[in-house]
């Protein structure tokens, strides 16, 4: 089995979206500067023995500015977005093409990491999800109670959905998905076993910075549930103790960087 890390491109955000009292008011520091970072949108490709070629998150459909909701694309500006990170072209540079592609799992349903499923449109290719999160997805597009992180153009049921009920399940060889709540309701963290370079723990927007985790810093304004979000956190402890595991982080630009500086793992 082999591991590529795939960069979708950057946004540029206010730091206390992915982090609780980030740039907060004090009675000492009543206007302080908001702290704004680039992040990464982050995807992987696994080559599997058995399965064959894996996707894992999508990253944004490349016309975000226009598929997405102005007040959207306002606080979560792409700023980085150029042909080598379009889904199609950052499988390509590992060596594949789109038709390789045997299975694709998504994290969660939020524009940034499913938005690229429109280059899955017309064919059969299974696409994983927590049966949860596509209840969710889909009840905010119908309602428009949620519609802000989603957008219409991928959540429909023109796509081979593939439904997910189990708290946490080795959905093939070496490839273990756990739900993991507190930002979406059937967020999946993936594990990837890899027999020379070891455990990889994805953890979507669980954790979407380094701080989220090393600090014990939950969420700030994209966190739903924090109770959920808690055990969350703790269930990645744990997965990272008992392995080993190298943690890639939802949005972590600099831990992208420097797990990109080898190009696959195996």
């Amino acid at each position: 089995m082999r591991l590529h890390l795939l960069d979708y491109g950057n946004m540029e955000v206010d730091v206390g979206w992915f982090v609780q009292a980030a740039g907060v008011s004090t009675l000492s520091a009543p206007t302080p500067t908001s702290p704004r970072r680039k992040i990464s949108m982050i995807g992987a490709l696994i080559e599997h023995p058995k399965a064959g070629l894996i996707l894992y998150e999508t990253g944004a459909a490349p016309n975000a500015r226009e598929q997405w909701p102005p007040p959207v694309f306002e606080a979560f500006a792409v700023t980085h977005y150029e042909t080598a990170n379009r889904l199609d072209e950052a499988v390509h540079a590992a060596g594949f093409d789109l038709a390789d592609i045997k299975a694709v799992v998504i994290g969660h349903m939020h524009l940034d990491h499913a938005g690229g499923l429109e280059f899955f449109r017309g064919n059969d290719v299974p696409i994983y999800v927590h049966e949860d999160e596509l209840k969710n997805a889909f009840y905010a597009v119908a309602t428009g109670e949620d519609l802000g992180p989603y957008v219409g153009h991928y959540v429909d049921t023109s796509f081979n959905w593939k439904a997910i009920q189990e708290e946490q399940t080795e959905l093939w060889d070496g490839i273990t998905l756990y739900r993991a709540q507190g930002h979406t309701p059937g967020l999946l963290m993936m594990r990837a076993d890899l027999p020379n370079a070891g455990t990889f723990l994805f953890t979507s927007d669980l954790m979407p910075l380094r701080e989220n985790y090393e600090e014990g810093r939950p969420q700030g304004w994209l966190g739903r549930d924090q109770h959920q979000w808690w055990r969350g956190f703790k269930l990645t402890h744990t997965i990272a103790e008992r392995t080993d595991a190298r943690l890639v982080f939802g949005h972590d630009y600099e831990v992208l960087e420097e797990l990109r500086r080898e190009r696959v793992y195996d």
